[in-house]
Order: C-alpha cells, then structure tokens, then sequence
C-alpha cells in the first residue's frame, strides 16, 4: 500500500514511519493531520479549526475540509445526532467516539459510555483523553486501583495533560497515599495555569511544517516588536 493510501486511511503512524525510513510520501500533509489530531485530542476545538483555515489545501486530498469543520461544531456542541456521522471517519472517528462518551455520561448511561471510550481507543490508541475518562469511570465505580493504572498510561500518551493529574492525585488520596496524592493535584494546577501545548515530536523528512506547536508569528517575532518599541520610545524622547 503506497504511504499517501495510508494517510487517507488515517493510517498516520504508519505513513510516518515509512516516510521516516525513506519511503515518498506527502510528508507536508502528514503533518498538517497530525496537528489536527493533537488539537482534536486535547479538545481544543478552536485550534483545530485553525489548522483546517490555515493548511487545508495540504490536506484536502485526504480529508473533506467541509466535513471535517462540521465534525468539530457537532464535537463543540454535543449534538449526537450530527456526532454519530463521524463515528466511522479514520481521521475523525475517535474524537466523535470520546464526544459520545460524554454525551452519554452527562446522560447516566455508565457502561455505554466505556464502550464509546473504548472504540476512541480502538481507533486511536494514543487518545489520552479517552484513557483518562475510562480512568474516572472506574474511579467512580470504587475501581481505585484500575482507575490509578488508567491514569498513569494516560499521563505516559500525555505527560502535561493536567486533568489526569489532578484525578490521579484524588485517586491516591482515596488510597491514602498522601504524598503522592499531593504531587499529582499540584501537577495539575500548575499545568492548568499554562495554555495548552501539543506534545513535541521530531519532524518528518521534506515537510517544511514542524510537528510541535507552531507559534502565531506575532509569537515568533516577538523581539522584533520590542525593538520597534523601542525604538519608537527613543525618537519620542530625543523630541523638544
């Protein structure tokens, strides 16, 4: 199967393991998705919707733009009647399956939901959104030692993912390990006060595009300002 077969297929990991062993691919592409997926896993709706502004004609041959901006709104608004569309999309299913599990939390529907988390695994493993609220079903349900465990691999997908922080710091406080417990809750409240990043990666041959956050260019030029700034300051003073 050619790499950009596998990209269409959201075959991501896949696709960057060969193009990184040498293999043709559109690696621009690749990496435009997978910032995608990163906004989409930290439900950072607005960002995603950035990406598609920004870089969709890289993408639009393996990804409907227009399809993909209607996902993110029904994601936004929890509407499960648009949700269940996207259920099956390689590169919009699991976030449609983590919504839904949500959606049916809100609802009281205890074990659907672990079955809607369970599938936004399935369909990407790395989703640790969907690990952590597995993790609080099982929390809630007395599962204190399952809970713990489902929340430190959601912390290995996402070291900086506050909210499995602070619930790992309730859960062994439940267990009465207080050191610990106190640890993870400050963890989490010193991760809540960052904006939200995307978890580094290295990036691909030929794709001009970094795989970590990409700043707004106000961000990257950021010395460039308070050089004009002050260089404005100084012809103003130097005036009668």
């Amino acid at each position: 199967m050619e790499v950009d077969e596998l990209i269409k297929l959201g075959r991501y990991e896949e696709a960057r393991a060969r193009i990184l062993a040498g293999e043709g691919g559109h690696a621009e592409a690749l990496a435009v998705l997978l910032e995608l997926r990163d906004w989409l896993r930290l439900k950072e709706y607005e960002r995603a919707q950035k990406v598609l502004e920004q870089d969709g004609d890289l993408i639009a041959g393996y990804l409907d733009l227009e399809r993909a901006r209607a996902a993110i709104r029904a994601f936004e608004s929890e509407d499960e009647s648009q949700i269940a569309a996207y259920l099956q999309d390689p590169h919009l299913g699991a976030e449609a399956w983590a919504t839904l599990g949500l959606i049916q939390i809100m609802r009281g529907q205890r074990e659907e939901a672990r079955q809607a988390f369970e599938a936004a695994l399935k369909a990407d493993p790395r989703h640790f959104r969907a690990k952590t609220n597995l993790a609080n079903l099982a929390l809630e349900a007395g599962q204190t030692d399952e809970a713990i465990r489902l929340y430190q691999e959601a912390l290995k997908l996402n070291p900086e993912y506050a909210l499995a922080h602070h619930n790992l710091g309730a859960a062994y406080r439940k267990k009465g390990q207080l050191d610990k417990s106190v640890y993870h809750i400050k963890q989490g409240q010193r991760l809540q006060m960052r904006p939200p990043v995307r978890p580094p990666r290295g990036p691909l041959p030929g794709a001009s595009l970094p795989l970590p956050e990409r700043k707004p260019l106000l961000g990257r030029r950021w010395w460039l300002w308070l050089l004009v700034i002050g260089l404005a300051y100084w012809l103003l003073s130097r005036q009668p």
